[in-house]
């Protein structure tokens, strides 16, 4: 028997298809020609809250006089006396800043504006670790030419509890990882590349901030205690399957 020339040509090509595809799976290939690799990606987050253990109270003294040197000797006279008192307490730590002045204009009702005076201040922090102390201290100020007031709350280990965090959110990865290939029946092979996220802080706590406690795989149990400092960090880890 005779094959013409096509006929063994499309014999030959439906033989190879047919054995190509039987039993075969599909091979996804990347640009660069090679397999893609099966991976999973998870990612840990966790979160603690920071109890301020001091508090810097930030007290502003200010004189204004038409004459600029008047207003200067004020306050340096009143820097004197708030500072050296605030000294002799061991148990407070004092920073003098350095005295500014800038002009102060009032309109005359014209439309017109005119230097009144000129107005010198200076910023005296205050760091102590006893709350009960922060109203005696802003007291002594408001004695001699205090203009304003802002009391900042921090933690001294925030740098170590940052660390303790992160540590928390590659545990819950971890754990979250094991979980989900368990769920899928799949085995974890080694970790491809692990990133961390911005950590974030809230200046205070209210109900948006305790429920937030809900959205992290790793947190206190409980409400933060009053004028605690929230502290969170994501965690995102790739593992290859096997």
């Amino acid at each position: 028997m005779k094959l013409e020339l096509g006929t063994l040509a499309a014999l030959f090509a439906a033989s190879f298809s047919l054995g190509g595809c039987a039993g075969a799976t599909p091979v996804v290939l990347a640009a660069d020609g090679k397999p893609v690799e099966h991976t999973l990606s998870v990612v840990g987050s966790a979160r603690v809250e920071v109890v301020p253990d001091e508090a810097c109270i930030e007290l502003t003294l200010a004189a204004r006089d038409p004459s600029m040197a008047a207003a200067h000797a004020e306050l340096d006279r009143d820097r004197g006396i708030v500072s050296a008192g605030l000294r002799q307490d061991r148990e407070l730590v004092v920073e003098d800043g350095t005295i500014r002045y800038e002009p102060e204009y009032e309109s005359d009702g014209a439309g017109r504006s005119r230097l009144a005076r000129y107005v010198a201040a200076v910023q005296i922090n205050v760091r102590t670790k006893s709350f009960a102390r922060i109203a005696e201290v802003i007291a002594r100020g408001a004695e001699h030419g205090l203009d304003r007031v802002n009391v900042v709350y921090y933690a001294n280990d925030m740098v170590a509890r940052r660390a303790e965090v992160r540590a928390r959110a590659v545990e819950a990865a971890k754990e979250k990882a094991r979980a989900m290939a368990a769920g899928l029946d799949i085995a974890l092979g080694d970790v491809v590349s692990v990133a961390e996220g911005d950590a974030q802080m809230f200046a205070s706590t209210g109900p948006a901030s305790y429920l937030g406690r809900g959205t992290v795989d790793s947190a206190p149990d409980v409400p933060a205690p009053p004028g605690s400092i929230p502290l969170s960090m994501n965690v995102n880890v790739v593992y290859r399957l096997r």
